[in-house]
C-alpha cells in the first residue's frame, strides 16, 4: 500500500465516455486528454482508465500517445478487470502486474476459443513469455485431456457455434475478430469497427440472439466452473460484440484493488461512465459506497453519489464523450483555482443541477 502520495483518483470508462466506441482519437482529442492528465498529476491525482481491452489494443490507441512524463500517475485496468498495467520508469515500458491477473484456465480457454484461436493466442503470448512450440503443444494437449475427463465434446466450442450462426444469417464469419485478454474474450461478429454497424436493426437483433445462445450454452455447461477456479459469464451486452468474462473480473475488482494499493478512501475516488444503470457495464461501481459516480450516458439509476453528468449547453443536453469532456474541463479549472479534490467532488453534485 502507498500512503500519502496521492490526493485522489479519476477512474474512467473508455468507449463512449472518453472516446467513441471503436474510435482512434485524433490529435486534438489526444491533446485534450493529455492536458487533463497533466493537470491531474500536478495536483497528485491519479488517472485510471478502465476497459475491456488489453494493453496491446489500448496502448497504440491512447496510452502510448500520451506524454511519458504523466505515466507515473496513470494505471490501466484492462481485460474487464482481469489485468492491471503500470509504467516501469526504470525500464521505460508498460508492464503487467502479474499479482493482479485473474485468468481463464487453459481448458476454459480451449472450449471457448477453439483450438485454432487458442493456439494463436498462445503463440502471441510466447513472444512475451519466451515459451516455445513444444510448450504450446503440451498446454493444448493437457487442456484437451482435462476437457475429455470432464465430459466435454471438443467440437462443441462456443465461438465456432457462433461463427456457424453468422454463416446461416448470411454474414461472412471471416469478418469476425476474436480478442483474448486472459481473463475475458471479446468476439466481434462484424469485426473491430465502430458501433454504428452493430446498431443496425438486423445486426442488433442477431447479436442479441447470439448473446442469448451464448448464455444458454454456458448454463448447459455449468458456466465452465468445473474446469477452472471459477465460472465464466456473458455479463452485459455492451455496444458491440459479445464478451465472455471470468466471474469476479469487473471494474469493481479494479477499483477495490486501487483502494488497497493507494490507501485512498472511496470518498476520494470518482468514476466517469456512460452505463451507470442496472445491467450496465459501469454499474458494479455502485457496490463501493462513497465513490462519486459521474453518469454521462443517456440514462442512469439515480442514487447516492451519482452525478447527472448530462450537462445542458445552448439548450441541448451533452451526452457521452461530449459531456465527459465538459466535466474534465470543469475539474481542471477547479483544481487550478486551488480547490481541494474532495471539495471538488462534493461541489460536482451541486454544479450538475
Amino acid at each position: 500500500m502507498i500512503n500519502n502520495l496521492f490526493q485522489g483518483a479519476w477512474m474512467t470508462d473508455i468507449d463512449d465516455t472518453l472516446v467513441l466506441s471503436g474510435e482512434m482519437p485524433d490529435q486534438s482529442r489526444l491533446d485534450a486528454i493529455s492536458n487533463f492528465t497533466k493537470i491531474l498529476k500536478k495536483h497528485e491525482i491519479l488517472w485510471i482508465p478502465m476497459s475491456g481491452v488489453a494493453m496491446v489494443k489500448l496502448g497504440p490507441r491512447i496510452l502510448y500517445r500520451l506524454p511519458e512524463d504523466d505515466f507515473s500517475h496513470i494505471l490501466y485496468y484492462g481485460g474487464d478487470g482481469s489485468l492491471k498495467y503500470f509504467y516501469d520508469e526504470e525500464n521505460k515500458e508498460w508492464k503487467e502486474d502479474n499479482n493482479f491477473s485473474q485468468l481463464f484456465s487453459d481448458a476454459q480457454s480451449l472450449i471457448v476459443l477453439g483450438e485454432k484461436e487458442f493456439k494463436l493466442s498462445l503463440i502471441q503470448l510466447s513472444k512475451i513469455s519466451g515459451s516455445n512450440s513444444s510448450q504450446i503443444t503440451k498446454r493444448i494437449s493437457d487442456a484437451k485431456k482435462i476437457l475429455i475427463k470432464n465430459g466435454y465434446d471438443l467440437s462443441d466450442c462456443i465461438l465456432e457455434i457462433l461463427k456457424a450462426k453468422l454463416n446461416e444469417a448470411g454474414i461472412d464469419p471471416g469478418l469476425s475478430e476474436t480478442y483474448f485478454r486472459g481473463g475475458s474474450v471479446s468476439w466481434m461478429m462484424l469485426g473491430d469497427v465502430s458501433a454504428d454497424p452493430y446498431h443496425e436493426e438486423t445486426n442488433l437483433k442477431l447479436r442479441f440472439e447470439l448473446i442469448e445462445l451464448s448464455r444458454n450454452w454456458l448454463k448447459e455447461h455449468n458456466d465452465l466452473a468445473d474446469i477452472g477456479k471459477t465460472g465464466i459469464s456473458v455479463p452485459f451486452p455492451g455496444a458491440r460484440g459479445i464478451k465472455f468474462v471470468l466471474k469476479g473480473n469487473d471494474k469493481e475488482r479494479s477499483a477495490r484493488d486501487l483502494i488497497r494499493w493507494t490507501g485512498l478512501q472511496p470518498e476520494e475516488l470518482l468514476y466517469a461512465g456512460n452505463e451507470l444503470f442496472d445491467g450496465g457495464n459501469d454499474n458494479m461501481l455502485r457496490k463501493i459506497e462513497g465513490v462519486t459516480l459521474l453518469s454521462v450516458g443517456d440514462r442512469e439509476d439515480p442514487g447516492l453519489c451519482v452525478v447527472n453528468g448530462r450537462r445542458s449547453k445552448d439548450g441541448a443536453n451533452l451526452e457521452g464523450v461530449h459531456a465527459n469532456l465538459y466535466w474534465m474541463d470543469w475539474t481542471v479549472k477547479n483544481l487550478e483555482k486551488g480547490k481541494p479534490w474532495k471539495e471538488i467532488l462534493k461541489n460536482m453534485q451541486e454544479a450538475s443541477k
